[in-house]
């Protein structure tokens, strides 16, 4: 009876034996597989990214089809085994910590704070962070004033984009041209960077709503307005109310002062004036504008605010609470201030 017991007692621990061993095997078989497989993707990885071969000759030396090669170093990004880091020639220029809190603080898209007091050029590190988001085909929107101006004196650092259109937001200044750049910006914008422009043959502002209700029937006005509603992508300059501000101080607007102004509005868009909460609140004159309305403005998904300095403060803020711009573009003293609040 007990040589019995004992006998079957060995079995059983030979089969556990066996079972321990046959697992284990298993173990290693699936960890060779594994380290293999992991082998194998560096393997596609250095030959492509280090020796610089193309797909088609990694699949002829492998002897593996080319939609392969493709897949096995998508894989490879996901593995970690590649991994990318993009060194941008702003990153000097920018202040990133004050850029991620506007980010964070205003549920901004994104940010661009450029280091003014180090002499690093405004115009400059925003046509090179232009160049990072600016579509090559579709339509972006221009506004009109002096920032957007200067920076349209140095857009020819940014890439070739013939297949874009530059679509004016509003219409021209007229006899204004020289004080509030409107069809000579975008003319600038297009001709640094080989694009399409398209203007709006209007004036900007008209004396009452059925004037610019009149003018919207016209064949080639209503073919420009139908272009500002395809636009992607919106690039505007954000005024204030103070009296040295353009549209005041160029008496631009009829009889419409600094103090009228600051009753109900901190800033504009587009000649479209909105208060500290970003809410539009001058539908007189909003009504008798030609180009695109407070609501055409705020379909365009991606809005970017180019604005700086202390007395526009209140009226980048607005905008920003309002959300009428979702990209900012300014300097680092504004950025603190901005902040503060």
């Amino acid at each position: 009876m007990w040589f019995a017991v004992s006998q079957n007692t060995m079995m059983v621990a030979n089969r556990l034996l066996v079972c321990i061993m046959e697992d284990e095997n298993m173990r290693k078989s699936i960890e060779n597989e594994q380290m293999s497989e992991r082998s194998f993707l560096e393997r596609i990885a250095k030959m492509y990214y280090v020796l610089g071969l193309t797909q088609k000759e990694i699949a002829e030396q492998l002897d593996i089809g080319r939609s392969s090669v493709a897949r096995f170093l998508n894989e490879a990004r996901e593995e970690g085994i590649v991994q990318f880091h993009i060194q941008s020639k702003t990153d000097n220029a920018r202040k990133s910590d004050l850029e991620a809190k506007l980010v964070m603080q205003y549920k901004l898209k994104d940010a661009v704070v450029v280091k003014r007091h180090q002499g690093y050029s405004f115009e400059t590190t925003v046509v090179n962070y232009l160049n990072s988001i600016l579509p090559f085909q579709g339509s972006v929107g221009l506004s009109w004033g002096r920032t957007m101006y200067s920076v349209g004196q140095v857009m020819h650092l940014c890439e070739p984009r013939p297949q874009l259109k530059l679509v004016q937001l509003c219409g021209s200044a007229g006899t204004k041209e020289n004080e509030i750049p409107a069809s000579s910006l975008i003319q600038t914008w297009a001709y640094a960077i080989d694009a399409k422009p398209f203007f709006l043959p209007a004036p900007t502002i008209v004396e009452s709503k059925e004037i610019r209700d009149v003018l919207l029937r016209d064949e080639n006005i209503r073919n420009s307005y139908q272009e500002i509603r395809n636009v992607d992508i919106a690039i505007v300059g954000i005024g204030n109310t103070e009296p040295e501000s353009t549209i005041v101080s160029s008496n631009f607007v009829k009889g419409l002062t600094s103090e009228k102004l600051k009753h109900k509005s901190v800033g504009d868009v587009n000649l479209h004036f909105f208060n500290e909460n970003g809410d539009f609140t001058m539908p007189e004159i909003s009504e008798r504008v030609i180009g695109a309305s407070p609501l055409d403005f705020m379909r365009i998904p991606t809005r970017v605010g180019m604005a700086y300095g202390e007395n526009k403060r209140h009226a980048i803020l607005g905008a920003l609470k309002g959300r009428i711009v979702n990209i900012l573009l300014t300097d680092e003293e504004t950025a603190h201030l901005l902040v503060e609040e």
